[in-house]
């Protein structure tokens, strides 16, 4: 929504294009549809292919990685390029960018937006739900300011600020409904502990919400004393998605590099094909005890 402004303020045609739904980012959108600007904005796959040609600037946020674009083909359509990321570059990277900005120290990619938008040539007038969106978006990467923050986060925190951030609204955003909760209590409850201090979890509802029950739980298992690194698994489809989470002792990117994911050393996800959830599990463990051989050799 950051880099939309941006380019609505340089006079250029511009869209958002979202493919993805879940329990959040559908209640965002709506509200974000009740404004005529965005009910027209954003638009979804068939409508972006339609309307993408080898002029079109493609404007790649939060991932460098093909296989983690909303809609991969529209990379097929056009040379132009850019990508704005925080995470580690990976091998399954977007090749050819006309302009990569590519910051690893950044706590998010909602950061590298607000800081293109306060030092652009001309001044960017956010609406109050953009600043919003932008502020939800470092909060989320950095778990409410607490994981990898700088100097850089609080100032691009201070700018949005400025420019209206209602911050409990904001916390509204990341509310769970008592079914949700209750779905994640059941996941804490079933952890095991693995390595001492590793908490290991599944979740096995066939649920198109799964990768994000998944990521609060693996948030709320690291509210408890001792684990230092938590793992929940769950079925996302035909695929099997993992979150980890981490206070910094031990580094779940590194680990979960291992099964095709990526991430931070406090935040990382994957998604594993054609395997069942405990044979993700085992791998899992396996791929735990090899990273702490390896650090300890």
């Amino acid at each position: 929504m950051g880099l939309y402004r941006l380019a609505k303020s340089l006079n250029k045609e511009a869209y958002i294009v979202y493919n993805s739904t879940g329990i959040g980012l559908q209640n965002f959108i709506q509200t974000a549809k009740q404004e005529k600007e965005y009910e027209e904005a954003l638009i979804g796959k068939s409508e972006a292919i339609s309307k993408i040609s080898s002029e079109t600037l493609l404007i790649i946020a939060d991932t460098h990685k093909k296989n983690y674009v909303d809609v991969p083909e529209l990379l097929e359509e056009t040379s132009k390029i850019v990508i704005i990321d925080h995470h580690r570059k990976s091998p399954d990277y977007i090749e050819d960018a006309i302009l990569t900005f590519h910051e690893v120290y950044a706590s998010s990619a909602a950061e590298l937006v607000t800081e293109i938008l306060e030092y652009a040539q001309k001044e960017i007038e956010l609406t109050t739900l953009e600043a919003e969106a932008l502020y939800a978006g470092i909060m989320m990467d950095t778990k409410n300011f607490t994981f990898k923050t700088g100097v850089r986060t609080f100032e691009a925190a201070a700018y949005l600020r400025k420019c209206g951030v209602d911050i409990i609204k904001v916390k509204k955003w990341f509310q769970s409904d008592l079914k949700t909760y209750n779905k994640i209590s059941k996941i804490v409850e079933n952890a095991e502990i693995t390595n001492e201090t590793i908490g290991i979890s599944t979740y096995t509802e066939n649920d198109k919400d799964a990768n994000i029950i998944c990521a609060k739980a693996a948030d709320e298992l690291l509210t408890i004393s001792d684990i230092t690194a938590s793992f929940v698994i769950g079925k996302l489809g035909d695929k099997v998605c993992i979150s980890g989470r981490s206070i910094g002792d031990i580094n779940v990117q590194v680990i979960l590099e291992k099964l095709g994911g990526g991430g931070h050393i406090t935040l990382a996800g994957a998604q594993v094909e054609g395997m069942t959830i405990e044979e993700v599990k085992q791998e899992l463990i396996n791929r735990i005890n090899e990273y702490f051989f390896e650090i300890a050799n």
